[in-house]
């Protein structure tokens, strides 16, 4: 299929993105359901209740993440030009299938994105019932048999093939630029690619998803926390071998990436510290969740679902979706459930209450608590306290609160195999963990390969504002 020559698209964080030759396929894909539907899925979730510019969609994330892979890309294959056969350094082709599994590495998430596989799919959900109506290929679900359900539906939504012209847009896109292509795409996802440093930059603790959200959060929330030279991070990238010196890995130059990785950690622990974690955004999910657990709870017990949208009532009642249903899942599902709960009349009390607070925005507060004391009330015999305490105050359901054990967030993830690096002169690459100048971190949280982790955790509670006084009085 013929490309345009270049294409631009004008961005709030990377300025003017220019996709030039095979790259710009990236824009021809745009068109299709699977990534339009993104566009009405928010990256945030519920941030928007507190910092009412951060309305952006994962739509404009995921190009984000295409022209930043397109970018480290190109980085990588000049820096590799003196010590990497013609056959291991990135070319055209492999930077085009980067860019591609960039702007596709979030195609599967649901409304809400995690607070929907939190709540409505489950920890415990079946995979292979899912697999099976999501045409997934049972000898691909043993590969996915520990991956999330939004992994699993991106894999499936990329070998989307139908006769349908209406369905598989995405695969048929790909296939018509090159035969094979959308399977490449589904195996570099995976992390296989026959230059096999590129999927590290997929998924890793320094990749194009946290390259281009962490600026892009912290710009559309309108704080500072989350900013790092982007610029000076892709000029030091490079490719080295681990110690053992059979893995080539893609790392950063060890003499002068140091500051902007650090920068880098910080900047993601910040905006997590300062934005994900605010108690007004956790309170806002957390009644969102109790809702759907109502509703879930309903469904349980035979209760007709009659203001629910289908899709969503269908996978609350325990059945699985196949792929032109899920492609109509996007927040307004669940803003839509909200609403018709809401003025429903004679529908469960607990549901219409919950629904009508998170319209109007009437939200849980937090109780001012020690975390030690809220601990000792939920591991013992005395948590039956907590909704004696506020059931006069509750429409029906006593377990009107919540509870969030706030970690510190671990800089650094236990694999190995999305591991940073830098890289000496020498190309010999070690895990930054291991460098001194970054040893005055906690990277990591708990024990990983020798590496002390220091388990920091604060216990928040929720309640109704009104019954606030009720459990503050009963835990301190």
């Amino acid at each position: 299929m013929p490309l345009a020559r270049i294409r631009r698209i004008q961005d709030s964080v990377h300025g003017l993105m220019e996709f030039r030759d095979m790259e710009t396929v990236v824009i021809e894909l745009l068109r299709t359901p699977e990534l339009r539907r993104l566009r009405d899925i928010k990256q945030m979730g519920l941030a928007d209740h507190v910092f009412p510019g951060a309305e952006h969609s994962r739509f404009v994330h995921s190009l984000g993440a295409a022209y930043v892979a397109i970018r480290f890309g190109h980085q990588l294959r000049e820096v590799t030009a003196e010590h990497l056969s013609p056959l291991l350094r990135p070319d055209d082709w492999s930077i085009r299938d980067l860019a591609v599994a960039a702007l596709c590495h979030d195609i599967g998430h649901g409304p809400l994105s995690h607070q929907w596989e939190r709540e409505v799919i489950g920890e415990d959900f079946d995979r292979a019932a899912w697999g099976d109506s999501l045409g997934v290929a049972p000898v691909d679900m043993e590969r996915l048999k520990t991956a999330k359900w939004h992994e699993i539906v991106g894999f499936a939504l990329l070998g989307w093939e139908s006769k349908d012209d209406a369905e598989g847009s995405l695969h048929r896109l790909l296939e018509q630029h090159e035969e094979g292509l959308s399977r490449r795409i589904q195996e570099m996802l995976l992390g296989d690619y026959y230059i096999p440093f590129l999927p590290q930059l997929l998924d890793g603790d320094v990749d194009v998803d946290r390259a281009d959200f962490i600026l892009r959060d912290a710009r559309q929330a309108g704080v500072g926390y989350g900013l790092y030279d982007l610029e000076w991070l892709i000029s030091t990238s490079t490719v080295g071998f681990t110690e053992q010196g059979n893995r080539l890995v893609v790392g950063f130059d060890e003499r002068k990436a140091v500051r902007v990785v650090e920068q880098f950690l910080l900047a993601r622990r910040a905006q997590y510290d300062t934005v994900y974690q605010h108690k007004t955004i956790r309170s806002a999910e957390g009644m969102v969740a109790l809702f759907l657990r109502r509703l879930k709870h309903l469904a349980t017990d035979g209760v007709p679902l009659t203001p629910v949208p289908e899709a969503l009532r269908a996978v609350l009642t325990g059945n699985t979706l196949t792929l032109g249903q899920v492609i109509a899942l996007d927040d307004s599902v669940v803003w839509t459930a909200v609403r018709g709960v809401a003025s429903a009349r004679g529908f469960d009390n607990t549901a219409v209450d919950l629904a009508q607070r998170l319209l109007s925005r009437d939200l849980f507060k937090m109780v001012a608590c020690e975390s030690e004391r809220l601990g000792e009330f939920r591991e013992n015999a005395a948590r039956e306290a907590i909704p004696e305490a506020i059931k006069a105050f509750c429409p029906g359901d006593p377990n009107y609160y919540f509870h969030f054990d706030v970690s510190e967030l671990a800089m650094l993830s236990g694999e190995p195999k999305k591991w940073a690096y830098f890289v000496d002169s020498c190309h010999c690459a070690r895990p930054i963990h291991e460098h001194e100048a970054l040893s005055v971190h906690q990277l990591y949280e708990g024990r990983v390969d020798g590496h002390r982790r220091v388990h920091n955790r604060t216990r928040r509670l929720f309640t109704l504002r009104e019954a606030r006084p009720a459990l503050e009085a009963l835990l301190n």
